[in-house]
């Protein structure tokens, strides 16, 4: 039987956001919505930090979700299982998600940035959100296969996500806030990087009981 790498899952995956559009499409204007009523209830220049990590956060799971859950939903995990083992389709997931947050992160950082009326470094703060967003994606993605057949799982899944993704959330915060000062605050960005690799890891070791 032919083997796949995950890359082939990645390009499915890609291929599938693109012609339905459904997922982005939800996330974008989760994410555009919560950021520009944010703008107009609040200080948002003075907050835009907390505001930009609760806009990724909670678009990221909308969106990485999605792209896990469909395979149990549509049944056609067994069908990967195939062609690849547990860890490729892990590792297909990851990546798949990465690139959508990344996505996200594209098109949401100069809108936010003129929104909010920031006047600091935008590549800096640019740079600092793509960090942040690394553990986040990579977190939804291990935390997903384990709501995706129980009742109410759009409550569930931040319920079971929240104590571990709590650890970042300062880190993060930290991170945005010393970029608009035009400072990259290196001990923030390493934490978060190994905290992304070390959910990295738990993902592939646990990769055979979550799929």
């Amino acid at each position: 039987m032919m083997r796949l790498n995950f890359l082939e899952l990645v390009k499915k995956d890609l291929k599938v956001e693109a012609r339905s559009k459904s997922s982005i499409n939800q996330m974008l204007l989760f994410a555009l919505t919560t950021a520009f009523l944010f703008s107009l209830s609040i200080d948002s220049e003075k907050f835009f930090a907390q505001i930009l990590i609760i806009v990724v956060l909670l678009s990221s799971i909308l969106s990485c979700s999605a792209t896990v859950v469909r395979e149990f939903e549509q049944e056609t995990i067994e069908g990967l299982k195939n062609f690849m083992d547990a860890r490729e389709i892990m590792a297909g997931k990851i990546f798949s998600n990465l690139l959508i947050v990344f996505l996200l992160v594209i098109i949401v950082t100069p809108i936010c940035y003129a929104l909010f009326n920031l006047s600091g470094n935008f590549l800096l703060l640019f740079t600092s959100l793509l960090v942040a967003s690394l553990p986040i994606s990579i977190t939804i993605t291990l935390i997903s296969p384990l709501s995706a057949f129980a009742r109410g799982r759009e409550m569930l899944l931040p319920a079971m996500l929240f104590p571990i993704i709590f650890p970042i959330i300062v880190p993060s915060i930290k991170l945005l806030s010393s970029s608009h000062a035009g400072i990259f605050e290196l001990q923030s960005a390493i934490f978060l990087i190994a905290y992304a690799g070390l959910m990295a890891s738990l993902s592939l070791i646990l990769s055979e009981h979550l799929f």
